[in-house]
């Protein structure tokens, strides 16, 4: 990690001299040096220059135009990136979340003003030298997160950074200063207006916080549960029962035994829903005494781990995670395709073809279970006594 520290600080520093030595005034900037002064080692940095973004792709050889319009360029170095963004002010904010109109400007401090939080508007430069316009190392040292200016206004701006103050406060262990933190109750319901993929990237974050208990405390203050009424069964077990997390627990803890969500509104990735229905299905089967070895059998032992945790905040004895390792480890198959016979030695019964996968699936269970062992001439007999009751049945 020290290797790769300095190396991104060594280039961050080449970037800014090469814009210094072309006449302009570049400045590491919010992220970067708010960590510095924490002693918090940073895997990004970002720049802030009063060069325009045509000057900045001309004077660096590997650039992307990730947000020209809004006068960022990403600059490439040896494999590093940074984003380098030109001085601007914004104007007329749509949705609460996006400047209608940008304008470059050719001052640092406007620049500085239209950021989201003091802690975020320090500035450094390439000989370490602090610009501090909005106290943001004070409010370091007091352990505290404050808006530029007036809080209301940086919250109808962007709605979003409401969110962004719980996570700085779950990352740093901060309290949210008194006026800002009014400011975010009364702001809260503009999060309705945000679209939905935002939220959820950014509740992701906060969830991801070493401060979990920081995170809810703000989180219940702001009654969140009241803006997202889908979460509300989730938070407000966590409010009661405090524990680290991520987006999957909490959409898990929402949605159980029967609380309807519209998962799909919130923009998850199709992995992310199946691992949500897999662990409620677990769910389901542990309460239902499924026997265990059902369960990790076809399921990925991380959720088996996880939905029998969540089970205690309804009430459930959950099992030991021993009994759950130990079931996982001694499964006398681990695939359909570890039975001693395929779907070809079934070919010669007088079946259906679309009952072989029944067939298969029943001599799974049963050698999970140890009723039958896993054996070709005793799976072969046993196949032959399941597709008579199969015929039987039709």
């Amino acid at each position: 990690m020290g290797g790769f520290v300095n190396k991104l600080l060594e280039n961050g520093l080449n970037i800014l001299k090469r814009l210094n030595d072309a006449g302009y005034e570049a400045f590491f900037v919010g992220g970067y040096v708010r960590d510095a002064l924490l002693g918090i080692a940073s895997e990004d940095i970002d720049i802030t220059t009063n060069a325009l973004p045509e000057t900045i792709e001309s004077l660096f050889e590997k650039t992307i135009p990730t947000g020209k319009r809004y006068g960022t360029i990403t600059v490439l170095i040896n494999r590093f990136s940074y984003e380098v963004t030109t001085y601007r002010t914004d104007h007329d904010y749509l949705n609460h979340r996006q400047p209608s109109q940008v304008i470059f400007s050719s001052s640092l401090i406007e620049d500085l003003q239209r950021r989201d939080f003091t802690i975020n508007a320090l500035t450094m430069d390439k000989d370490g030298k602090i610009f501090d316009y909005f106290n943001g190392r004070d409010d370091i040292l007091k352990g505290q997160v404050k808006a530029i200016e007036q809080p209301n206004q940086r919250f109808k701006e962007d709605a979003l950074r409401i969110l962004r103050a719980i996570r700085f406060a779950g990352k740093l262990n901060f309290d949210i200063e008194y006026a800002t933190l009014n400011a975010m109750i009364c702001d809260a319901h503009l999060l309705k207006k945000l679209p939905k993929e935002r939220v959820t990237k950014e509740l992701d974050l906060i969830l991801n916080q070493p401060h979990f208990l920081t995170v809810f405390q703000y989180t219940e203050t702001i009654k969140l549960d009241d803006v997202f009424p889908d979460l509300m069964h989730g938070l407000k077990l966590l409010y009661r029962h405090p524990m680290k997390l991520d987006l999957i627990t909490l959409f898990v803890l929402s949605m159980y035994p029967n609380h309807h969500i519209h998962i799909e509104d919130w923009k998850l990735s199709n992995r992310q829903i199946k691992r949500i229905k897999n662990i409620l299905s677990i769910m389901d089967m542990l309460v239902e005494q499924t026997p265990l070895e059902i369960i990790v059998y076809h399921f990925e032992h991380q959720d088996v781990l996880l939905a029998n945790a969540l089970l205690a905040h309804y009430d459930h004895q959950p099992l030991m995670d021993k009994d759950i390792i130990e079931a996982n480890q001694q499964l006398p198959i681990k695939k359909y395709q570890d039975l001693n016979l395929d779907g070809r030695d079934l070919n010669h019964l007088s079946v259906d073809k679309k009952q072989i996968g029944k067939i298969i699936n029943q001599l799974v269970k049963e050698v999970l279970l140890r009723t039958i062992e896993n054996d070709q001439e005793k799976l072969l007999e046993r196949a032959k006594q399941i597709a008579g009751e199969l015929n039987d049945e039709t």
